[in-house]
């Protein structure tokens, strides 16, 4: 496989030190192992080769497999997503947090300034916010299943809809026409415009068109008719 591909895959990622899964596609693996984590898509997932779309070293690791192969791929922190760092634990005033209707607890997810944080004391006044990725200083085992080469144009654009804007390829109808693509989305979708640019800018870079609609198709509720 080469820089380009679109590389269809399968993999279940877990802490290597204590087995705990952080994210996976297979959902009857979550189902076995009584997994439950949020606003996860599952299903087989594509990324292409040289985007930086996943971990630079586990990328490299699926380009050199084949389609059909599985393999282990074990990746240290510095592979992965590096070692904690105590610059990124700041302090704020409680104050802040309570003129903005929050009420930091330990554990609670917060937006300071644009970074994502997540608090770890609230106390005296202070609140202590630890800015560093969530897995950072983790060692990582990923389950890796290589499902091959994506060809078709129409499930490259699905595929690029589902990365940038978390809509399933199967709610999705594309259709190809005279260097336009035709995106059929489901009713009343919430994806903002700033994700539908781009994923027209990825659409026109990687599929042979110059333009990109997006439409939504309401159909006639035969149950009211019937009332």
């Amino acid at each position: 496989m080469r820089n380009g591909d679109f590389i269809k895959i399968n993999y279940v990622g877990r802490i290597k030190e204590t087995n705990e899964v952080f994210d996976l596609t297979d959902e009857s693996v979550a189902k076995k192992e009584k997994i439950e984590l949020q606003n996860i898509i599952y299903g087989p997932v594509t990324v292409i080769a040289g985007e930086k779309m996943i971990l630079p070293a586990l990328e490299e690791e699926i380009v050199a497999m084949k389609a059909g192969e599985t393999k282990k791929i074990d990746l240290d922190s510095a592979k992965a997503f590096g070692p904690r760092d105590s610059r990124l634990i700041k302090v704020f005033s409680e104050a802040e947090f309570i003129k903005n209707d929050m009420n930091p607890a330990p554990g609670l997810t917060v937006n300071v300034n644009g970074l994502r944080g997540k608090v770890l004391s609230s106390s005296g006044g202070r609140v202590q916010v630890d800015f560093n990725h969530p897995l950072a200083g983790k060692n990582l085992v990923y389950d890796m299943t290589c499902l091959g080469v994506v060809e078709n144009d129409d499930d490259k654009v699905k595929s690029l809809m589902q990365y940038y804007t978390g809509i399933k390829g199967d709610e999705l109808t594309v259709s190809i026409k005279d260097s336009q693509v035709t995106v059929v989305m489901p009713p009343k979708n919430t994806v903002p415009s700033e994700a539908k640019e781009r994923v027209v800018k990825e659409i026109t870079k990687w599929v042979k068109s110059d333009s990109v609609k997006f439409e939504e198709t309401y159909k006639k509720d035969s149950k009211k008719e019937q009332k």
